[in-house]
């Protein structure tokens, strides 16, 4: 019998990282192809989308689910590997976002400051950005198999 804690926390993670990586689609799918040529729409001043919103709290959420996770089915062997390797992808992903992604995406909400930057760099963004949706998508089905290693 599975230890019902282990597999909560798991199906937690999966479930907070599933809403994660649907926020991610809609961005890549949907504002990411605008936004270049309008850039109001990701301009909270301008009346455009606050993205700190969403990502802060949802990002802060995940992880913690994603550690307690980690941490709860550690005895587990059998889905331990699985967890670890969604943990490095995640905060591989995470620390490139942090480097790369959120500065250059605060100086494109910021109205001043995105008239100075050149347009390569918008669409660089937009078109590295995709991958960040793979890599977390990678995490989940991580997740997924240390679910069905942990009560397989």
């Amino acid at each position: 019998m599975v230890a019902a804690p282990p597999l909560y926390a798991l199906l937690a993670a999966l479930v907070v990282g599933a809403i994660a990586l649907g926020g991610g689609i809609y961005e890549t799918a949907l504002i990411d192809r605008s936004w270049p040529r309008k850039p109001e729409i990701i301009q909270p001043e301008r009346g455009g989308i606050n993205r700190a919103m969403f990502w802060g709290p949802i990002h802060s959420v995940f992880e913690l689910a994603l550690l307690l996770a980690l941490w709860l089915a550690w005895a587990a062997p059998q889905a331990r590997l699985c967890i670890i390797a969604a943990v490095i992808i995640h905060f591989a992903t995470r620390v490139w976002s942090f480097v790369y992604f959120i500065p250059l995406a605060m100086r494109f909400q910021d109205v001043e400051k995105a008239s100075q930057l050149h347009e390569d760099k918008k669409y660089q963004w937009v078109r590295l950005s995709p991958w960040r949706v793979l890599l977390e998508a990678a995490v989940l089905l991580m997740l997924a198999t240390a679910i069905v290693k942990l009560i397989g």
